[in-house]
């Protein structure tokens, strides 16, 4: 039912790391400023990787914003930097408010040493559930909240709104688009209102996720050294058995157990080649 691969990774901010040689390494990799030189290639898996060839990404596309440049997490591969000018413009064209776009990869992937296990290949991004009228001055993107939309990890709030419902309608009806982790009732709601849709199968229940859309991108077929998350089966749109376990008992007392672990992570194992990025 439970698939370890991601789960930590979907829980922003809920990760630390101590000062062993493992927090080093984390370290290490933050310090990093600037893309590797090389060709654009994700290496490994989403939370075991890098990235060479990162491209920049303007901290303001069309129909989008970037949030918190302060943590420098503002990278991508093409496929994402194409995903979000995409998206931005479709937003756009549908009168939509302007999209507020959190962590995506650092300069060169990798591990980061708060906030994510994930986002290592640049394939990864998160988009804040609110939206904005206007273009947030620099200080706002540091100091603007981004609200939960979710009571109690089962219930949505009175603020959930059709902004959000088309936010990740338009989100996830796109090919390339290998997931979109939500909270369990933002899935529930899909599943009562918007069951038909084709997309619906991507959109798949994760602990946390109540302020924002974690949206994982498959590797890009030229890329054989990235590791791409197994795809999902379309016929599945998810809102079965899958779906009930995250309101049993099981799934409150596995959440409990998540929200009390406060062992610090190990940094993973990196294939070779990105090992080199970072000395």
């Amino acid at each position: 039912m439970l698939n370890i691969f991601i789960l930590a990774s979907a829980i922003s901010g809920a990760t630390e790391v101590n000062s062993s040689p493992s927090a080093q390494q984390f370290t290490k990799w933050a310090s990093v400023k600037e893309v590797y030189q090389g060709p654009i290639e994700p290496i490994g898996s989403y939370d075991a990787g890098c990235l060479s060839g990162a491209e920049k990404l303007d901290k303001d596309g069309p129909g989008y914003a970037i949030m918190r440049l302060k943590r420098h997490r503002f990278f991508a591969h093409p496929a994402m930097k194409d995903y979000l000018r995409a998206l931005g413009q479709r937003l756009r064209s549908m009168k939509m408010p302007l999209l507020l776009v959190g962590d995506v990869s650092g300069p060169r992937g990798g591990p980061m040493p708060i906030g994510h296990n994930s986002h290592q290949t640049g394939l990864d991004a998160d988009l804040w559930l609110r939206m904005s009228q206007k273009r947030p001055s620099r200080g706002q993107r540091e100091s603007w909240g981004a609200p939960s939309f979710v009571r109690a990890r089962k219930k949505l709030k009175k603020n959930w709104s059709a902004t959000q419902v088309r936010l990740i309608s338009a989100a996830a009806d796109m090919d390339s688009v290998n997931r979109i982790f939500v909270s369990p009732p933002i899935k529930k709601y899909f599943c009562e209102h918007l069951a038909d849709k084709k997309w619906l199968y991507k959109v798949r229940p994760w602990w946390g996720h109540e302020e924002h859309i974690h949206v994982r991108l498959s590797c890009p077929s030229e890329n054989s050294s990235c590791i791409s998350q197994s795809a999902l089966n379309p016929e599945d749109n998810g809102c079965g058995a899958d779906l009930a376990w995250w309101f049993s008992e099981e799934a409150d007392e596995k959440w409990a157990k998540i929200a009390a672990d406060h062992t610090p992570r190990e940094f993973p194992e990196l294939p070779a080649a990105c090992e080199k990025m970072v000395r």
